[in-house]
């Protein structure tokens, strides 16, 4: 579906609309798999997903209806469902009218060999198998690419229009007895830049040192986080960056006595947080809810707090700027490589993967979660043996409080996301709390 194609569907449900107002979003991707497992193809195929979205509203009351057929009847339907829910939903003191119009930044996020992606994918995992097989361990994965098309419409005026196309791959590797396990993975907007090799040497590598782990007391010690462990922590931390939640007093974000800490340095001077959809190497999509235009928007500036995501109810009501929830997450970082931390810790723990994340307390944004697929004592800047994994208790404030370094940083999708949006380092923290020990391998 074009531009054109996807302006005159939303036109078309506009015109069928008795409400006072109604919006559409609208979406379709066509998105190709292979998975994997014991060294064999289990599934593939491909998919085609279409998602219309009509949201009626009669003064404060709305609601929505969801239609996946383009037949004029289907999208009747869907118009009168809206409609009916509407009348009996309650008003909502917070409703706003839509947006008239809006100017999106243009985004290139749309490759074409990345929406013709069968044999990219099948000789990879091919590849990815064989290095397997060849080194008598067991590979597990999935792989993926999807070409998209997002629009966004209402009955005063506004219209938006959006291409991207993902790819991404992951993959577990065991050794035979299931002692040692590694896992990694890649993610892009185009499928020629997917390291189909780096994942299978990364992932065999991992689960071959990771065999015959030893115990190691838990506590707090000096941790290198991979890019992966970062994009979970930070990730969540960007998340949580709503100004309302901040200035109600419901997050680390929030004041004492009131309001909320933008302009306070927080962090070192080493982080640095942005996003911005037209960047080339993970771009996002161009607007956020309802239609709100994105733009290049520094979060963690040296380590202040620059801005924090408002959306318009709440910045009518604070009578602040409206910033929608960034799209992607560039990170700043340092030079050099993982091994170049390891190279610098005298004694520590490296881990590769967490796993099974949940929040404990929004105020201090402290999370457990637990680590997976290689984890290793660090002593004289090299890797001396694995040893057991954990559960970790932990803040991803605490873990940039205490960076002391920080590799260049890399597009890594945070697991078991297939984000192709996250750009981040990773970290070399002074303390990270191990909290007990687990017995996941």
């Amino acid at each position: 579906m074009n531009r054109e194609s996807a302006k005159k569907l939303i036109s078309d449900i506009v015109a069928m609309s008795k409400a006072d107002e109604v919006e559409v979003n609208l979406s379709r991707g066509a998105t190709t798999h292979l998975r994997y497992a014991r060294n064999t193809p289990s599934t593939s195929g491909v998919f085609d997903e279409l998602r219309i979205s009509i949201r009626s509203s009669f003064g404060k009351r709305s609601a929505a209806a969801v239609v996946n057929q383009l037949d004029a009847d289907s999208l009747k339907a869907g118009v009168a469902r809206s409609e009916e829910m509407a009348r009996l939903a309650p008003e909502d003191p917070e409703h706003l009218p839509g947006l008239e119009s809006a100017t999106y930044l243009p985004v290139k996020a749309y490759d074409d060999a990345t929406a013709e992606p069968a044999v990219a994918l099948a000789r990879g995992v091919a590849g990815n198998i064989a290095e397997a097989e060849k080194a008598t361990l067991v590979a597990a994965g999935f792989a993926h690419a999807t070409a998209g098309m997002w629009a966004i419409g209402n009955s005063r005026g506004l219209f938006g229009f959006h291409r991207s196309t993902t790819s991404y791959i992951g993959q577990t590797v065991r050794t035979p007895d299931a002692k040692g396990s590694g896992w990694a993975a890649d993610a892009s907007a185009r499928i020629g830049e997917l390291d189909f090799a780096r994942v299978s040497a990364a992932s065999r590598s991992k689960a071959t040192s990771s065999a015959a782990a030893k115990p190691l007391a838990p506590g707090k010690y000096v941790t290198i986080l991979e890019p992966a462990c970062v994009a979970n922590l930070v990730g969540n931390m960007v998340r949580s960056m709503s100004a309302r939640s901040a200035d109600e007093g419901r997050s680390f974000f929030s004041k004492a006595g009131g309001g909320n800490r933008i302009g306070e340095k927080i962090f070192p001077e080493s982080v640095t947080i942005r996003s911005n959809p037209t960047d080339e190497k993970a771009p996002g999509r161009p607007w956020g809810a309802g239609g709100v235009a994105q733009k290049a928007q520094t979060w963690i500036e040296k380590g202040a707090v620059k801005a924090l995501f408002n959306s318009r109810f709440w910045a009518a009501k604070q009578g602040t700027d409206v910033i929608p929830g960034p799209s992607n997450l560039l990170m700043s970082g340092g030079a050099g490589s993982v091994e170049d931390l390891i190279a610098s810790t005298e004694r520590g723990v490296l881990i590769t993967s967490l796993w099974y994340i949940r929040n404990l307390d929004p105020r201090t944004l402290t999370y457990t979660g637990l680590t997976r697929d290689g984890v290793f004592l660090i002593e004289n800047g090299k890797i001396a043996h694995p040893v057991t994994n954990f559960r970790w208790n932990d803040s991803p404030v605490s873990v940039l409080k205490n960076a002391v370094a920080m590799s260049a940083p890399v597009r890594m999708p945070p697991r078991p996301s297939r984000s192709v949006t996250t750009v981040v380092p990773a970290i070399k923290t002074s303390a990270f709390n191990l909290a007990s020990v687990s017995e996941a391998v």
